[in-house]
């Protein structure tokens, strides 16, 4: 099956740029969407709905991308270095919308006036988590939950330490991976770095380092592809599965 985002004769994702090599086209990345989040926090945007997310990714990539704020029409995998080069099973593209719907109802049945801190955390942890792990976007997903757990902090009348969880950014991004293993799920990672980044404790600079024995430094980002990596065995109705 041919990649239809992919530019076949450069190999990368097509864009508004005319970027040709993946350096340039990261660097355009970063740069695009760092101002869109200055943008984004300093006019006070909220999150009414889980599909606020598809605004937010809009906002981060328009300036690079044609499909900026759409899900994707076909199936990724992405090999994991934490997962010995498997890939998360994330949601058929045919399956995307419902999959929001489905997350929206669980959102919306949330009353956070009536939950303590650590039950909003553990609320905010399990959306975010149920979003990437649906991975709606061809590119982009993690920094649109990264985002999505900003603003879900500030819905919940919390504050968040946004500069911590950028430093400890490849880190959040392997705890959302062991966070939707379904059955051998390991949320505890990732409600321990929003904890952290909420309570502001005094955190030792070695706490993050490592994940599972893994140096989280030396974690390369690898490109989605549709190449089929099968993994862990999904239940027969997967948004059944209990709350984290």
């Amino acid at each position: 099956m041919k990649d239809p985002y992919l530019n076949f004769e450069t190999g990368i994702l097509k864009n508004r740029l005319g970027i040709k090599d993946q350096k340039s086209l990261d660097n355009a990345e970063t740069a695009f969407a760092s101002i869109a989040i200055n943008n984004l926090r300093e006019t006070g945007f909220e999150i009414a709905t889980i599909k606020d997310c598809l605004i937010i990714h809009q906002k981060l990539f328009d300036k690079v991308y044609d499909w900026a704020g759409q899900p994707r029409t076909i199936d990724i995998y992405k090999g994991e270095s934490i997962l010995d080069g498997k890939s998360i099973d994330y949601v058929f593209a045919s399956y995307i919308d419902q999959a929001l719907e489905d997350l929206e109802k669980e959102f919306k049945a949330v009353i956070w006036e009536k939950l303590n801190p650590t039950e909003k955390i553990d609320r905010i942890c399990y959306f975010v988590s149920e979003f990437w792990h649906i991975h709606p976007f061809r590119e982009g997903n993690t920094r649109t939950a990264a985002m999505m757990l900003y603003f879900l902090i500030k819905k919940a009348g919390l504050h968040v330490n946004i500069n911590f969880l950028s430093r400890n950014g490849k880190y959040f991004r392997n705890a959302l991976v062991l966070s939707c293993l379904y059955t051998a799920s390991k949320p505890e990672y990732l409600k321990d770095i929003v904890r952290d980044s909420v309570t502001f404790r005094n955190v030792s600079d070695n706490k993050y380092k490592t994940i599972e024995g893994i140096e989280v430094d030396k974690y390369s980002y690898v490109n989605h592809t549709v190449d089929k990596l099968k993994t862990i065995e999904k239940p027969k109705d997967w948004m059944k599965k209990p709350h984290k």
